[in-house]
């Protein structure tokens, strides 16, 4: 039996698809064992004597649960798994006490007022609240060579200060400064005056807090660079165990966007454009295919188009067998490229430009002559999978919508783009995942419509910098909130009214395609039910957050979104 875990936000991979399904229940229970122990340590309001006593009280249990005597009935969801964990696996009682030490640690210091001297002391709580699960996993698949153990630890320590850097904005509002006082007097701050700063206003943060935490950001991208595949695992022989280090290079990526959004400029720049790997115009006066597109097979060029975008739909694919997953990484990255033409290019001439190519080059594949490396990897799948040409037409009619328009008068007028920036999507997604009753592709739509309106919920703010409002102008009338209060990203009662509504009618879409679900489709629809999981847990999220969207991207991280999935996958919990 699983361990019960709670489901809000979640720090480390938990039963990934990379783990057989017999390490599954321990890992589930070590899980549940850490996420209990810091919301004791975290959640609430009870005071630093209560925390510490109701820990006190857990390393007691866990001490039991390790000595094979019973433990009191305080956590039995949790102690009856681990014991049990402990039993088969021998789990090593040290470590997991290791992690009850750090939690107490937090308590005390932030009682305290107190924060850590230079990195050594930084890293010596990292020892003990992150480098411990690392150990423990390498514990089940029976990896214990030095070697390991060192390269578990860099990445493990590299996550957790990840995770300072990018919960700063939360952490320091709640007298935590992990930020360590050697490097802050380096850039000539004090613990006192960083705490005045916040992402959000009033007050912008100086440069040299942006240089202070763009060094720890290098600092721990440094350590997770350490990342070698173990050898000699007994459930990975081919080193696919070495989930963590891809994990650490992800967060990394979110880590420096915190550092973006502390001077958060007026607009957005667009990221450097490459060089059009179809030789086509790409606006940057050499049509040369990309050297990078030269080097790699169509199929190596989805797959890191797919996994760079960071998208929770990658999460999802993971889980597919191998021609269905190769297949979707295809579709998806096709739209990737499409949707990347209007955000990045910034010259609408040139975006307008570069999707009428798109345009000639999908006719030109469905007529046996692919030239990019996208329709290459996709065209072999298209007739398999019912991929039709109309499709990836109407997508690319999507996105030309994003240079034509900028408003969107009612809601029968966004319904309509997001039927072909996300309805047709799912609409291809289900036949590649898997359909055998016609009432599937509704399900489809429907399920494109609830995820659209959630990024659009999401994406506000950004969408704002860019002058783009996808909130319909007659409910923007109804609750009296101005067109100029979202440019300049004004948040008020008003808006959070507004946002309310559009959140409630996305919560309305979602039941409705999970009604539509034909039970005999179910099984084979399991991604697209993963994407329902994830971005309506981003949805509630968000709802949680008071819709505070102008100002920042709400995100999942990416081993959340992964304990998501795998919920859906193993368990069918939505």
């Amino acid at each position: 039996m699983l361990a019960a875990a709670p489901t809000h936000y979640e720090n480390f991979p938990v039963a990934s698809w990379l783990c057989p399904p017999r390490l599954r229940p321990p890992i589930a229970a070590i899980y549940a064992f850490a996420r209990t122990a810091d919301d004791i340590a975290d959640e609430g309001d009870a005071s630093p004597v209560q925390r510490l006593e109701d820990l006190r009280a857990f390393r007691a249990d866990l001490a039991a649960a390790a000595n094979g005597t019973a433990p009191s009935d305080q956590w039995p969801e949790v102690f009856g798994p681990l014991a049990h964990a402990i039993r088969g696996f021998a789990l090593p009682e040290t470590l997991l006490a290791d992690l009850l030490s750090a939690f107490m640690q937090d308590i005390e210091k932030t009682r305290d007022g107190a924060g850590y001297a230079d990195r050594t002391e930084l890293l010596d709580y990292c020892r003990r609240s992150a480098n411990p699960v690392g150990r423990l996993l390498l514990h089940l698949y029976g990896v214990d060579d030095a070697s390991s153990l060192a390269q578990s630890d860099a990445v493990c320590s590299a996550l957790q200060l990840i995770n300072f850097w990018q919960d700063l904005s939360g952490d320091l509002p709640r007298g935590r400064f992990y930020l360590p006082h050697e490097d802050s007097r380096s850039h000539g701050l004090s613990v006192s005056a960083f705490r005045t700063f916040r992402p959000q206003g009033p007050t912008a943060p100086p440069p040299n807090a942006i240089a202070l935490v763009a060094s720890l950001v290098a600092w721990a991208r440094l350590r997770s660079s350490a990342r070698r595949s173990c050898t000699g695992c007994r459930d990975a022989p081919d080193g696919s165990c070495d989930s963590w280090s891809r994990a650490a290079t992800a967060s990394s990526t979110r880590s420096k966007r915190w550092v973006a959004t502390l001077s958060r400029p007026a607009r957005p720049s667009a990221r450097p454009m490459r060089r059009c790997s179809c030789g086509g115009p790409c606006g940057c006066g050499d049509n040369r295919p990309h050297e990078e597109a030269r080097t790699m097979t169509p199929e190596q060029y989805v797959q890191d188009k797919a996994a760079a975008s960071g998208s929770s739909f990658y999460y999802a694919f993971l889980f597919l067998p191998k021609p269905r997953r190769a297949a979707i990484t295809a579709f998806y990255a096709f739209c990737r490229e499409i949707d990347d033409v209007v955000d990045e290019v910034t010259d609408p001439g040139v975006a307008a430009t570069k999707l009428a190519w798109w345009r000639t080059e999908v006719a030109q594949s469905y007529a046996g002559q692919p030239q990019h490396p996208v329709m290459q990897a996709l065209m072999p799948h298209a007739a398999a999978y019912g991929i039709e040409e109309r499709q990836l037409h109407e997508v690319i009619e999507g996105c030309q919508m994003d240079l034509d328009q900028t408003r969107y008068l009612d809601f029968p007028a966004l319904r309509r783009y997001c039927h072909l920036v996300a309805g047709v999507v799912g609409e291809g997604a289900a036949r590649i995942f898997g359909q055998t009753e016609p009432q599937t592709t509704e399900y489809a739509h429907r399920l494109g419509l609830a995820l659209q309106l959630t990024n659009i919920i999401r994406d506000v703010g950004e969408d704002a910098l860019r002058g783009r409002i996808y909130l319909p102008v007659n409910e923007l009338q109804q609750f009296d909130v101005k067109a100029h209060e979202i440019l300049n990203r004004v948040h008020s009662d008003r808006f959070i009214a507004l946002m309310k509504f559009q959140a409630a009618r996305a919560h309305k879409a979602y039941d409705e395609a999970l009604a539509l679900l034909p039970p005999a489709d179910r099984r084979m629809q399991k991604p697209g039910l993963m994407m329902a999981s994830i971005y309506r847990t981003l949805l509630r999220e968000i709802e949680r957050d008071d819709f505070q969207v102008l100002h920042q991207r709400v995100s999942l991280t990416p081993v959340r979104k992964l304990w998501l999935a795998w919920q859906v996958q193993a368990l069918g919990k939505l």
